[in-house]
């Protein structure tokens, strides 16, 4: 009850008082104290009615200080008033008094500026204007006369300015060559020809532009330059297939000679890699493939110029460099407890008690680095704790990638946090490359017995093959030319040198040889370990989350993997004596973080109501105060506003179609400026179902295209706040990441650096769709798109940059949180990402709630990530108990979508089993 009145009290305000409001959000520089003006009035009537409105229409002006450039005695001055063709005053005007001229309703259209303005000496130079349109009609009739009126415009020259302010489209800003400015003072219908004989006849225009002269006012802003339209670097067809990073990184020709690994897209899931690893082996030398995740392929190539030749091969959507898994657990946070206190909370403490610790359960814990965990073992981890990196199989020689200083010691407060939460479990800490999304389905495949070799295991083993045969073969020509020099023992100077030379030869390739029996040893020991460390794996805790690379509403594959190993057991079966069925495995209990990108992320219903092509990020316009209302009124109304329509609380923002950004620092503060050197990625996701007329086709119905902009001067202080410069644009067609016979995801991309401190804004522009052959096959489409703002080459304790005017929290938490049958984590925080994504809008995710922030030796870490890692704890107590798997925090009771603490009957129920225990 109390969110509708709110709704409707805001609701109702807005409509009282959007019109006195439409002015407080754009800051403006005062004008100046006088100005020089030109006045265009129409007076139609015999003689004596002339000079009477013309009396009239003089004092007018004189009472607001108008001063007629024209010197007394000028003989056009005492004519005018007897002229009918006499239409023009020029002369200077005080600043605060010039909107009053419009006031008499004789002036039909006035143009002025600062006196003394110095216009450009070219006739084409640029003059920046703002125009005042007559108003009055219904909203969209005034969209159209303001459509209408740009376009009129671009024949004089007019560019028209980006994302301003227009007023319920009563402004139009922009530029115009000064020699067609005072052409403006005229009827806008008759020009640029003039009225005598004009291109089109006004009648003849459309409605309402052909109606009335459309301009009112026209200042010409004394600003020194006006910003240049932004072009976009250009792409070649055939780079069409690259994203933004790949197409730098080959444009760098230092970088095009040097080993890179990337991500290649097809058309379809991957189910032969032999035919893969066979092309790549014989057209690619020096090529190898690490992994495959469905229609994803992970490849290596010896130079990255290879890249250029592999996007040609058939069945190739789009080629990319590697997507990277977000950390979810950051330093401090709000609500910092102790471990113990957690465990208190949580009333895990009683189920300690009663000896569920954990015992007996293997629990995999995922995450990007932990440097340092083998120094905790016995201190912090459990005794039985093993360590695995899967970046080892990556690397020919079979060692570990060195650490990434950006993640140093991530999965440790995780680790901490769960070990404290089920102290004797066997922990095993799996390190991936957080850029190797198939790592998860390797884990999967290990843990649960279905591989021995993973896929990069047998790649490398057949590598360490050839390299084998190859230096049997060098080893053999070794010994061959050792015995053919030994075969001749004179001390001839010659074949003493060649006796030298084929011995250095040969010790060089017992050397190799003994370097590759290292090597072979290592992978010998890493398969072994891998293998008996991951198998039998009850508990999967990961904590790492992607928001942008793979399809998001629980598309992806490793989703779909997630969601069948993690369903509940069949009806069991009565097996008769010697019947060859095995008992099938459980099912693995999927504990997963949610996204900890929070106000970084938008997402859903692409809305363009008004039709002009850009996306409105919110329906409801924003509620702008006027300073009469009073703080505490305005405060009142402002919290409203936010409860019923969901906007956040910058006030200044002046479109729906424009979100803001700033910095968000650590301490959750947030600052308008981003910094210099930011790099930032954009990346919009949506799903479109297939055209079953083209089952082929891959462009998009709703082609979007992301556009950035600076904001010039946000103070207002020299030119109008909501001037704005763009300076990055989305180039290329949108690329397809997934596809199937139903319907297509697809992803656009922008990348920029911040080159200095400055205010940016983003904006979605829906692109030209491409017009069917016939009107019939046109399809309206209904999508819901997410935007992921990424900050570059960070770690989770640097600032960040967040979406400021407007975020949906409701926009899903990531992948592969999105599964149903995941047990996805979350913290009870402000802004925290909700929702299993735009497109399963009624999923409810996270399925849970841990702590918001755990204190680990004095050090406070916050996240969804520390609160998985806890739960995974919980989650190994529970299965202890023999509680029914998957969905274990169900089957002890504790109510979907609440906070984890054990219920007390659940306990009691615990307890008395244990008592009948013999």
């Amino acid at each position: 009850m109390m969110h509708s009145l709110a709704r409707s009290v805001v609701a109702t305000l807005a409509v009282l008082i959007a019109t006195s409001l439409a002015e407080a959000q754009v800051k403006e520089p005062p004008r100046a104290e006088k100005l020089d003006i030109q006045i265009r009035y129409r007076i139609r009537a015999d003689r004596d009615e002339r000079i009477r409105q013309f009396r009239q229409l003089e004092k007018h002006l004189k009472d607001l200080g108008f001063v007629d450039a024209r010197k007394k005695g000028d003989p056009t001055l005492e004519l005018d008033i007897l002229d009918p063709t006499a239409e023009r005053f020029t002369g200077t005007i005080p600043g605060s008094k010039v909107m009053q001229v419009l006031d008499n309703v004789r002036v039909q259209t006035i143009l002025f500026a600062p006196s003394g303005f110095k216009y450009p000496e070219n006739p084409d130079g640029a003059v920046v204007l703002r125009i005042g349109l007559r108003a009055g009609l219904l909203l969209p009739a005034q969209q159209q006369l303001h459509k209408q009126v740009v376009a009129h415009l671009g024949r004089l020259g007019f560019v028209e300015s980006l994302g301003y302010d227009t007023r319920d489209y009563t402004i139009v800003r922009g530029a115009i060559p000064y020699k067609n400015l005072n052409k403006l003072v005229k009827d806008l219908r008759t020009e640029p020809a003039g009225w005598f004989l004009p291109d089109t006849q006004p009648d003849q225009l459309p409605a309402p532009l052909r109606d009335r002269n459309p301009l009112r006012w026209v200042e010409v802003l004394p600003v020194p330059d006006f910003p240049a339209p932004y072009t976009p670097p250009p792409v070649l067809p055939v780079q069409l297939k690259y994203t933004p990073d790949l197409r730098a990184a080959l444009g760098d020709a230092a970088a095009k000679d040097k080993p890179a690994r990337v991500e290649v897209i097809f058309n379809s899931s991957i189910t032969n890699l032999e035919a893969l690893r066979t092309r790549l082996n014989g057209a690619y030398l020096g090529s190898t493939l690490d992994g495959v995740i469905g229609n994803v392929a992970s490849i290596r190539f010896a130079k990255l110029s290879d890249v250029e030749r592999y996007a040609l091969e058939p069945g190739v959507l789009s080629v990319r460099l590697p997507r990277a898994g977000n950390e979810t657990t950051a330093p401090g946070g709000p609500n910092a407890v102790t471990i113990a206190e957690a465990i208190k909370n949580a009333k895990l403490d009683e189920l300690h008690k009663l000896g569920y610790t954990g015992a007996g359960v293997k629990v995999i814990l995922v995450g990007s680095d932990f440097s340092g965990a083998d120094k905790l073992i016995g201190n912090g981890l459990p005794k039985r704790t093993r360590i695995v990196d899967l970046t080892t199989e990556l690397s020919s020689e079979i060692l570990p990638a060195p650490p990434d200083p950006l993640r140093l010691g991530a999965g440790i407060p995780a680790a901490r946090a769960l070990a404290a939460a089920a102290p004797d479990i066997e922990l095993v800490l799996v390190r991936i490359d957080p850029s190797c999304f198939f790592h998860l389905t390797t884990v999967v495949q290990l843990l649960r017995g279905q591989v021995q070799y993973t896929d990069a295991l047998q790649l490398r083993l057949s590598e360490l093959a050839i390299r084998s045969a190859a230096l049997e073969k060098e080893k053999r020509a070794a010994i061959d030319a050792y015995k053919a020099a030994f075969a001749d023992l004179s001390d001839n100077e010659v074949a003493v040198k060649l006796r030298a030379k084929t011995k250095a030869d040969l010790e060089a390739v017992i050397k190799k040889e003994d370097a590759l029996t290292v090597v072979l040893d290592r992978f010998n020991v890493y398969q072994k370990e891998v293998v008996s460390a991951l198998a039998g794996g009850q508990v999967l805790v990961n904590t790492l989350v992607w928001e942008s690379g793979y399809p998001m509403d629980a598309l992806s594959t490793f989703v779909q993997t997630v969601d069948l190993l993690a369903s509940p057991l069949p009806p069991k079966i009565v097996k008769r004596p010697g019947d060859p069925l095995a008992a099938p495995k459980p099912p693995l209990v999927g504990v997963q973080a949610s996204s900890n990108a929070g106000a970084s992320v938008w997402g859903g219903q692409f809305m363009d109501a008004n039709r002009d092509g850009w996306m409105e990020f919110t329906p409801y316009p924003r509620l702008r105060l006027p300073e009469y209302l009073g703080p505490e009124l305005s405060s009142f109304l402002t919290a409203a506003s936010e409860i019923a329509l969901g906007v956040m609380p910058y006030s200044d923002n002046w479109s729906q179609q424009l979100n803001f950004l700033g910095t968000r620092a650590v301490n959750g503060e947030v600052t308008p400026e981003l910094p210099a050197g930011m790099k930032l990625r954009f990346v919009i996701q949506w799903r479109e179902p297939a055209d079953p007329n083209f089952p082929d086709n891959d462009q998009p119905a709703v082609p979007l295209i992301l556009r950035l902009f600076r904001q010039i001067d946000p103070t207002g202080k020299t030119r109008s706040s909501d001037d704005l410069a763009e300076v990055a644009q989305s180039v290329s067609v949108p690329q397809v990441i997934y596809r199937t016979r139903t319907f297509l995801v697809f992803e656009q991309i922008i990348e920029y650096t911040v080159p200095a401190p400055g205010r940016f804004a983003l904006a979605i522009e829906s692109g030209a769709p491409v017009e069917p052959l016939l009107p019939a096959l046109k399809r309206d489409l209904e999508i819901y798109p997410r935007v992921i703002l990424e900050t570059m080459g960070t770690a989770t304790s640097d600032p960040r940059a967040v979406f400021r005017s407007y975020t949906t929290p409701n926009a899903g938490v990531g992948t592969p949180g999105d599964a149903l049958r995941a047990i996805t984590i979350g913290t009870d925080v402000p802004g925290a990402l909700v929702g299993g994504g735009t497109g399963i809008t009624l999923r409810a995710k996270p399925d849970y709630y841990g702590p918001s922030a755990l204190v680990i030796d004095a050090d406070p870490y916050g996240g969804p990530g520390i609160a998985t890692g806890f739960a995974g704890g919980l989650a190994a107590c529970i299965v202890q108990t023999n509680a029914t798997l998957p969905e274990v925090f169900k089957s002890a009771g504790i109510e979907h979508g609440k906070h984890l603490q054990l219920p007390d009957a659940w306990l009691r129920a615990v307890k008395l089993i244990e008592k009948r225990k013999p």
